[in-house]
């Protein structure tokens, strides 16, 4: 599978750490040119540094996915660097604690419904041209088991990410013939700093770690998964190992 990503162009949210700083890698690894956008300046340094180790390209963009007025500089600057975009993992996220919705302030839940749907929405939004002029392209929302399961005290990020389903089935229903596809997948829990904050009374060694949902993305970036278009997936039930 991994040939086949050779010289494509693929962005990664979320890329200095966790889930994404790992699909990140593993592209570079893999020959694709990754773009990797993140807050945190020194994880993407991290993750270049990974890349090119392995003798892969990645350009790190330091970007704040909240800023939304500066979508449209971030497609300006990428325009005319690259001449199309295979793909998109949208995998940035945070949380600071669980909380009943009795007790979320309003600030906290409107961060949790940006960063965690507007974000991913918009930025695929602004970015659609460049999806437009690849051969084909596969845009990734990462959910999670809430997308499948009711649970308590997540209040807008849980929210967020059930609605997550719907938005990749939208997207596709409007772009029924495109070239490019949309799906959503939930990676279940891994041992990602969000899910530390989240199940503190958990072990860490008590959940898989990050690089076993990464074949599973990489699945859904590869041709191999081309009929799959507008799906809610889980990484365990496509079973899919390095």
């Amino acid at each position: 599978m991994s040939s086949e990503f050779k010289d494509r162009i693929i962005m990664v949210t979320g890329a200095s750490d966790g889930i994404g700083q790992r699909v990140a890698v593993a592209l570079g690894e893999a020959g694709a040119n990754v773009i990797a956008l993140a807050r945190k300046e020194d994880g993407l340094q991290q993750t270049r540094d990974r890349i090119e180790e392995l003798g892969g390209r990645c350009l790190c963009i330091p970007f704040d996915l909240m800023r939304f007025n500066d979508y449209g500089k971030l497609f300006l600057a990428l325009k005319d660097q690259i001449p199309h975009l295979d793909g998109i993992v949208h995998c940035a996220g945070s949380i600071d604690r669980c909380t009943p919705m009795q007790y979320v302030k309003p600030d906290t839940f409107r961060q949790m419904l940006d960063i965690h749907l507007t974000a991913p929405n918009m930025l695929t939004q602004i970015m659609l041209p460049l999806l437009r002029r690849a051969n084909a392209a596969s845009v990734i929302f990462t959910s999670c088991d809430m997308i499948h399961e009711d649970q308590a005290n997540w209040h807008g990020y849980g929210l967020a990410k059930r609605a997550l389903g719907y938005a990749a089935a939208m997207w596709q229903m409007e772009h029924p013939d495109a070239p490019y596809r949309f799906n959503t997948l939930n990676p279940g829990r891994v041992r990602t700093e969000l899910f530390k904050r989240a199940f503190g009374g958990t072990h860490p060694k008590e959940v898989p770690a990050v690089s076993s949902v990464v074949p599973a993305y990489l699945y859904l970036l590869s041709d191999q998964s081309k009929d799959l278009r507008g799906q809610s997936l889980q990484a365990a039930d496509l079973n899919i190992t390095a």
